[in-house]
């Protein structure tokens, strides 16, 4: 197994980054950009910069979600003499299966989860390879699965609560308050920005010690270059911005004013940091999608337009699935050819 090949899918690994960043990263601004409190441009750039140093925190929080993605597939499995080829056709076909759907769903505006493709990708494809047996399913069902049901409706109920509190603390407010909510908004997208690239790095990072690991390396400790290479990846994709997923989020589910907006990114970021502390490799899109449910339902429950929400939320359902149904058929192909 040469280094040029572990170069190779190196430099895939991080084309998925790259893809995550644009499609799940822009929802950071989408909200911002919908309430008119910066344009799409500069809310871009200050977003790349803060995702590219959001991923620095790992050198002294630790990589927990990194952890839970490595682990998804048992390492004995596809470090054990004589399954390098087995162990190569797998990881290729699980991140090759992760960007193709990321790239389809980009391609409707539909905000489906990077997070749920990669992990789709990669255990579908190790299903395929090496068996049920070699699945984490506890780190599955627990980290997961349970998480595409939790984080959402946790996300929901608190944008829904912060923004009823919100309305009842400014209910006599002068309109000065909407100008300090206009520029409140940049210092939650700043923290919002920073959780998600912080949750979002270590999955790029989880599959570089899978593949450490297939070459026989030690992944005992996180190489630094790995971090510096999954950051700029994150800031480059956000920098470029998915337009079409962030006018679904920004405008698509309710028109967000700039307390609506506040109220939503407050509430995301809070989700993911708590996940990302549990471990949790979970969705941003799903988070910021089911904040701005919550804060318009908590305002005009009829204004939501609950038809853009329907389809999103299927999105989420039908990611996994057919990321590992793709996964599986490309590990088919690729164990052909290696």
């Amino acid at each position: 197994m040469s280094t040029v090949s572990f170069c190779v899918l190196t430099c895939l690994v991080f084309v998925f980054t790259y893809v995550n960043g644009f499609h799940d990263g822009c929802n950071v601004v989408a909200t911002l950009i919908a309430s008119r409190a910066m344009k799409p441009h500069p809310a871009l750039a200050w977003a790349a910069v803060v995702e590219f140093l959001s991923p620095l925190a790992i050198l002294v929080v630790g990589a927990s979600v990194s952890g839970t993605i490595q682990k998804l597939v048992g390492e004995s499995f596809y470090t054990a003499p004589g399954t390098q080829s087995t162990a190569l056709a797998f990881i290729t076909a699980g991140i090759l299966a992760a960007i193709a759907w990321n790239l389809t769903t980009w391609k409707f505006g539909i905000p489906a989860s990077s997070s749920h493709s990669l992990i789709g990708g990669v255990v579908g494809a190790g299903l395929a390879a090496f068996g049920t047996g070699a699945i984490a399913w506890s780190y599955f069902w627990g980290r997961v699965v349970l998480m595409i049901f939790l984080t959402p409706a946790v996300s929901f109920c608190l944008g829904f609560l912060i923004l009823k509190l919100l309305l009842r603390l400014t209910r006599h407010a002068g309109v000065g308050v909407n100008k300090f909510f206009t520029y409140a908004q940049w210092v939650n997208m700043t923290f919002l920005a920073f959780n998600h690239s912080f949750n979002d790095s270590q999955k790029s990072i989880g599959i570089i010690l899978i593949l450490i690991g297939i070459y026989g390396g030690d992944v005992s400790g996180i190489p630094l270059w790995s971090i510096l290479c999954a950051a700029a990846c994150l800031a480059c994709g956000i920098a470029f911005g998915g337009f079409k997923i962030i006018k679904t989020v920004g405008t698509g589910i309710y028109k967000v004013q700039p307390i609506h907006s506040f109220a939503s990114q407050l509430t995301a970021g809070s989700v993911i940091l708590a996940s990302s502390l549990l471990g949790a490799p979970v969705s941003a899109s799903q988070i910021v999608s089911s904040s701005i449910m919550g804060v318009g339902a908590a305002e005009h429950y009829k204004s939501v337009h609950w038809l853009v929400a329907k389809r999103i939320l299927l999105s989420w359902f039908i990611t996994i699935p057919i990321a590992g149904a793709l996964g599986a058929l490309l590990y088919l192909l690729f164990s052909l050819i290696f």
